[in-house]
């Protein structure tokens, strides 16, 4: 009990700190915006923001293996599994730079939504076939100025460590536009907090793969290429348990 307890308090922390730090974020994409368009610089406060989330969570920890392989100002879609919420968290600890492609239902969360929004993230209605090609589109403008776009393929999260299907989104991203494709592996975060003292701490395993080049791609067809990176990333995840 003393574990739940502990738990809604971490989480209503976070969801009242989220109108708090928005003020200072505010400010700061205000004060930049004026010599810094692609809001950089507010990017990387989220980034700070995200990783102080992070830190919040207790019997949880974390291994990043290869973060110099880590695709930096270069124009790239970076993909990962996707076992629990807290894999955002995760992502942000990295301090790796991305572009995100988020569902559409978190640009209308208050605070978070707003922040998306400020800072250029890409949104996309899954079941809504009319707004992909202004997510394609707004993703082609992303890598035209050398920026990583992040997608989890399997959007939405598998809660343990045996995948979902990959959809085809992220790939066919890849082929159109030409670019590389960054594969992050991660495990663990499915675990989730401890709901009692006899569950285990959370170790969360990071692995960034190799970038594999456009001109490397096994196939320039999204149905074969999204399996080509399931079938990695799922091999390493067994190499993680």
């Amino acid at each position: 009990m003393l574990y739940r307890i502990r738990n809604a308090f971490i989480w209503g922390f976070a969801g009242i700190t989220l109108l708090i730090i928005f003020i200072p974020y505010a400010i700061i994409w205000i004060v930049t915006y004026p010599f810094d368009r692609r809001h950089y610089v507010a990017r990387k406060f989220t980034q700070w923001w995200g990783a102080f989330y992070f830190s919040l969570l207790p019997d949880t920890k974390l291994q990043v293996e290869n973060k110099e392989k880590l695709s930096k100002g270069k124009a790239c879609i970076v993909i990962s599994n996707h076992q629990s919420l807290i894999d955002i968290l995760v992502l942000f600890r990295t301090f790796a730079y991305f572009i995100w492609v988020s569902k559409a239902e978190n640009f209308q969360v208050p605070s978070l939504g707003w922040v998306m929004r400020m800072n250029g993230y890409i949104s996309v209605k899954r079941e809504d076939p009319k707004s992909f090609p202004k997510m394609f589109e707004d993703i082609k403008k992303a890598l035209a100025n050398h920026e990583p776009v992040m997608i989890f393929p399997e959007g939405t999260r598998s809660g343990s460590r045996k995948m979902g299907r990959f959809k085809e989104g992220a790939f066919k991203a890849a082929i159109d536009n030409k670019v590389p494709i960054q594969p992050i592996v991660i495990d663990g975060s499915y675990i989730g907090l401890k709901k009692s003292k006899n569950d285990p701490e959370a170790l969360i395993k990071v692995k960034i793969l190799d970038p594999v080049p456009y001109e490397q791609f096994p196939s320039y067809n999204p149905s074969e290429l999204k399996e080509y990176f399931r079938d990695m990333i799922q091999k390493e995840l067994d190499k993680l348990a």
